[in-house]
């Protein structure tokens, strides 16, 4: 018979343990405007770690749509749920898992594809960098892509993109930044970035990082589709943007930025003028931060749609 020490220790690791907690949910399809419920689909529950992040269970969902998953929360995961349907993979939202807190149920929606649904840009903002040590400038491009049907848009083929954007042709070390694709999803190709990714009903976020080489005073950058309303900021508070444009300075936690309100325009390259004020290293990192918190970015990049 164990003797008591043994007894102490296994009760407090079995009232220590979490219990296993439902995440339930539902599979749907968009149909015209309306939903239906997908039945028989596969799910998939993922469980994202630094260490080991990857699928953890699945199953079929029932006759309306449903699922439900059990499990036993880690407090250091995040977890998500992915349905296939038409070749394409659909997340839900991500979500942390709590023993003592009920989990809201969890949607999953799929919809058919087509190659030529449009996709529109619906927002575009700039965050510009005062002159780095070398001369060279860093930008941060924001760009807001919105599928408004009810069709996800896929690749015609592998030679053209679902969308591109151009960037002016002095702009080196173009890299994805914080962005609702994955970074195999971008290519660059000259000036110009093509998205070869999915683009499910609704709107992704897609951010593009680059530098302007050093001592260029004139940024121009292409617009091939306008927007209504778009922010440029800066610290560089000697820094002109072009007409059209209207100054109205902000405080960002707590420090003043230059901020620069108005439209693009198809056909109108934005056009910014530069000062010379020197930036503080931390400038850029923390401007980034509160533009994609206020933007709505940071979605679980390694879990996007690929194409």
């Amino acid at each position: 018979m164990p003797g008591p020490d043994l007894i102490a220790l296994a009760a407090v690791l079995l009232f220590a343990s979490p219990s296993p907690v439902p995440v339930a949910g539902r599979v749907i399809r968009v149909r015209g405007t309306d939903t239906v419920a997908v039945a028989n689909g596969r799910v998939i529950l993922h469980r994202v770690t630094v260490d080991n992040p990857g699928p953890i269970d699945s199953m079929l969902t029932d006759a309306q749509g449903r699922f439900t998953f059990h499990v036993t929360p880690d407090s250091g995961a995040v977890y998500l749920t992915s349905a296939r349907w038409d070749g394409i993979e659909y997340f839900g939202p991500a979500m942390t898992l709590d023993a003592d807190a009920s989990t809201p149920d969890v949607i999953v929606t799929v919809s058919d594809t087509s190659s030529s649904a449009p996709i529109h840009l619906r927002a575009r903002h700039l965050i510009v960098s005062p002159v780095d040590a070398d001369g060279s400038r860093s930008v941060v491009d924001l760009m807001v892509l919105e599928n408004p049907g009810a069709l996800t848009r896929i690749l015609s083929d592998s030679a053209h993109p679902v969308w591109r954007v151009r960037l002016p042709p002095y702009a080196f070390e173009v890299h994805a930044g914080n962005s609702d694709f994955a970074l195999q999803a971008l290519q660059v190709q000259g000036d110009t970035v093509g998205v070869y990714a999915a683009i499910p009903p609704g709107q992704r976020n897609l951010e593009l990082d680059y530098q302007i080489p050093p001592h260029t005073t004139r940024f121009v950058l292409p617009i091939d589709e306008g927007v209504d309303l778009s922010n440029i900021i800066s610290q560089d508070k000697g820094m002109r943007v072009g007409s059209g444009f209207v100054r109205n300075d902000t405080v960002i936690d707590n420090k003043p930025y230059a901020r620069w309100q108005g439209a693009l325009h198809a056909g109108d390259p934005l056009v910014l003028e530069f000062g010379s004020t020197a930036p503080p290293a931390w400038l850029v990192p923390v401007l980034v931060a509160l533009m994609l918190s206020v933007l709505g970015f940071g979605t679980w990049r390694a879990w996007h749609l690929q194409p």
